[in-house]
């Protein structure tokens, strides 16, 4: 049975994603932040569950703002179809998850393989943060860092291929948001910023890193690995015990590595080039 969530079902959700939590956050993160019945906020998502005589089995999750999450373990086509007729008429920006699960949902939906500006397996990465260690400086950005954050961000959109960086109201935006969420942190040398490092997303006590973004003019000196060992360091002291990230270079990839994360699986990351009002399913 597939069915909307309600609010007695969060503990429930919470339980079974935590499960999964290296494919779930956005899922966690977004019930964390937003709880379930949320329509204002862009991060605001609806849930639903499927369930059987043991209980909840599997998520779907629809944001406000047009992009889709599951964790459906062992989905298959007649599955897929389902949440792709509860979705005709929905607005669709993309979908990230666990890659075979996000593949049986795309393959039912009525979205032309041409539509995807980027749809890639990325390597998924975890570590525990027992042991991490970092004597790296790291600030909060403040309001004089504006400038500099929106050009770095137009900058790592147009590094990791998400847009050409030429959005300016975007890239604008998204410094502001970097400047009050305090998710954000950066790493000062001879007390200017070389390097960018945030959260994601942050469920219980894990966290999952995204934004990771070094001056152009610095890249090559370890300094992307030094940000997040220095945030995840901090973030240790505030009871976080593991971080999850997922990465679209193999130079990001062996920073990571370096610090201490390992692989665990891939994870799929697909957005459309334009957003796509969903009709009949195919």
């Amino acid at each position: 049975m597939i069915r909307k969530a309600e609010d007695k079902d969060v503990g429930a959700i919470i339980a079974f994603l935590s499960r999964h939590s290296e494919t779930s956050m956005f899922l966690l993160g977004n019930l964390e932040a937003h709880g379930l019945n949320n329509t204002e906020h862009a991060n605001g998502t609806a849930y639903f569950l499927r369930e059987t005589g043991e209980g909840i089995t599997g998520v779907f999750g629809a944001t406000n703002g047009g992009y889709l999450m599951c964790q459906l373990p062992g989905i298959g086509a007649t599955e897929a179809q389902l949440y792709a007729h509860l979705l005709q008429g929905y607005t669709l920006r993309g979908m990230t998850g666990d890659v075979a699960q996000v593949d049986a949902i795309l393959a039912a939906l009525p979205v032309p393989g041409d539509a995807w500006h980027v749809n890639r397996a990325e390597p998924l990465y975890a570590r525990d943060l027992a042991r991490i260690k970092s004597k790296a400086t790291l600030i909060r950005p403040a309001e004089d860092h504006r400038a500099l954050l929106t050009e770095w961000f137009g900058q790592y959109a147009a590094d990791a291929g998400l847009n050409d960086g030429c959005d300016l109201a975007l890239n604008a935006a998204n410094a502001g948001i970097a400047i009050v969420s305090g998710r954000v942190r950066l790493l000062l040398d001879g007390g200017v910023p070389v390097a960018m490092t945030g959260i994601n997303a942050r469920a219980g006590v894990t966290v999952q890193v995204g934004g990771v973004f070094v001056a152009r003019h610095r890249r090559g000196e370890g300094l992307a690995g030094q940000a997040v060992a220095a945030h995840l360091q901090e973030l240790r002291g505030e009871g976080v015990t593991r971080a999850i990230l997922f990465t679209a270079s193999a130079q990001a990839a062996r920073a990571y590595e370096k610090i201490g994360f390992n692989q665990i699986g891939s994870y799929r990351l697909a957005l459309l080039k334009e957003p796509l009002t969903l009709g009949v399913p195919r």
